[in-house]
């Protein structure tokens, strides 16, 4: 078992095979929104994640595309000036009901939802290195977006995130 889904299994009390589906779905949606290649060394480094991403992709295939629609488009394109940031924000909520969505069907509730994004960027970071994460995270905004509240004290992580939406 890796060190990731054994994390997951350990930390969020689910099962081998949820910790994989949750592993896919994180890592496959980004996938679908970083450039081409971007996890290449990842799934080099661990060989059994590009597994978790394609079983995760079929869901991710139709739920993950919006992502980038309107958000992308009206708040991080041109004409808002600083609003831009928020366009990360946005898709960042849009990316956890993503997750949110996918891990309630593997019988995971929505609130561990939270606890399992942390826990996959970390893998993603170790795995990565810490210049290219921050290269990954600069190319993807939802990525930025989670990222930054996942190392922020302050906010409450990823439900802070939300907060700052309503």
């Amino acid at each position: 078992m890796s060190d990731l889904i054994g994390n997951l299994v350990s930390t969020l009390g689910v099962s081998p095979a949820q910790a994989e589906g949750t592993a896919g779905t994180v890592l496959g949606l980004i996938q679908q929104h970083a450039p081409a290649g971007s996890l290449d060394s990842v799934v080099q480094k661990e060989p059994a994640a590009q597994g978790w991403i394609d079983r995760a992709a079929p869901a991710l295939t139709s739920q993950g595309s919006g992502l980038g629609g309107l958000a992308g488009s009206l708040l991080g394109g041109g004409g808002l000036g600083g609003l831009g940031g928020l366009g990360g924000l946005v898709q960042g909520a849009a990316a956890i009901q993503v997750v949110t969505t996918q891990l309630e069907k593997l019988g995971i509730p929505s609130s561990v939802t939270a606890q399992a994004i942390p826990l996959v960027l970390s893998f993603l970071q170790s795995k990565l290195g810490n210049q290219s994460f921050s290269l990954l995270t600069s190319k993807v905004p939802f990525l930025q977006e989670l990222a930054q509240h996942q190392q922020s004290p302050v906010g409450g992580g990823l439900a802070g995130a939300l907060g700052k939406l309503f």
